[in-house]
Formats: C-alpha cells, structure tokens, sequence
C-alpha cells in the first residue's frame, strides 16, 4: 500500500552543497526533537517524526532528507550523510508519468510524447550527476535549464537537495496565502517559501 507523500525540491542549490544542506537540516530537526536522531531500515531510509503536534496538525509520520549522490547511514546514536547511494535528484509520482510545461512557451511536454527525446535526454545526464542539463523545447525551440521546468500538477522536479513529508498530501503548500503551510516550510529551512513542491507516494 502506497504512503502519500509531499516533497520540498531545492531545484536552485548546486550539488556540491545538497549534503551540507540535508546535514544542517537533519541536525536542527534532530536537535530540537522534532525527528529520530535514527533512520529507519530499508532502501530510503527516513526518520520518524517525534513531535506530536506537528503529527496531529498536520499528518506527517516520517521525515525524508536527500542530497543527489549520498546517503544516510549510521554513525553510533546518530546519523552521518555520506557518499554513495542511489538519489539522483529526479522526484516524480511513484509511477514515473508526469506532465512538466516550458518555461517560455508554456507548451506541456511528457516522456513519450512527440519530440520528448530532449527530455528524456536530459533526464539522463542530470542522472548522471550533471549540474547542467537542458531540454530543447518541441513547441518552441527554445533551450532551457531542466530545472525551470515546472509542473501544472506538482508531480515532477528535478534538485540535487529535497524533504520527503510522509503520511499526506501537504495541498496548503500550494496555496500561497495559506501561513501555517508558510511557518512550515520555513521550519523545514524553505524560508522563502520557493522550494517546488511535488505530490507523490512512497
């Protein structure tokens, strides 16, 4: 049975800093009782949420923390990110459809569509730890960064620093003047309230 989950995408930080990143994060979370300190078992190790108003208010059971080309593993009571695993900054609907538009025409593109080999071209070499892929635009033309692309449905993106919300599907994130969704994106170190966010299950 699939888990619904909301995931915060960073899709502007370079890869060299998504550790850092899910290190300082893990360790305000870890520090003011707001998670485990430790992962749970299996291939996407998350931790359990141990504030239990922020469980009541809001639905979120486990919290996921990913930097492109790392991994969790244990490190006595805690936790340690190190190199290796299997994130490749690539968060879509756990089927893998996903409809992105471009960012200057507009034009909805899907893999498999007619002229989706830029896409799927570009979804290769961000896969394989590049900073730099770009899709050319079959309505257009025009060439852009893989990361500006968005989706009208919140079911893709692509950023080298995401947090997995397990247990809901947060839909107040996407509601810009909604301010408890505000306050928790900002607890969650999304103090902009810019990070993509993406809608799928786990």
């Amino acid at each position: 049975m699939s888990t619904p989950t909301t995931l915060l995408v960073d899709t502007e930080l370079e890869r060299d800093d998504a550790a850092a990143a899910a290190t300082a994060l893990y360790l305000k979370l870890a520090g003011d009782g707001t998670i485990s300190p430790l992962p749970s078992a299996g291939l996407e190790p998350v931790f359990d949420v141990l504030d239990p108003r922020l469980i009541e208010e809001t639905g979120i059971t486990a919290i996921g923390l990913h930097a492109s080309g790392h991994r969790w593993r244990l490190e006595g009571q805690a936790a340690e990110m190190i190199d290796g695993g299997r994130e490749n900054g690539i968060f879509c609907r756990y089927d893998g459809s996903f409809t992105i538009r471009c960012p200057e025409c507009l034009a909805p593109l899907s893999p498999g569509d007619e002229g989706s080999d830029a896409l799927e071209e570009a979804l290769s070499l961000w896969a394989d730890a590049s900073d730099s892929a770009f899709v050319a635009c079959p309505n257009c033309a025009a060439w852009t960064p893989l990361t500006t692309w968005r989706s009208p449905e919140h079911d893709f993106a692509v950023g080298h620093f995401a947090i997995s919300l397990h247990g809901v599907h947060l839909r107040a994130f996407t509601d810009p003047g909604n301010h408890a969704a505000m306050a928790l994106r900002q607890r969650l170190g999304d103090l902009a309230s810019d990070f993509t966010v993406v809608y799928s299950s786990t």
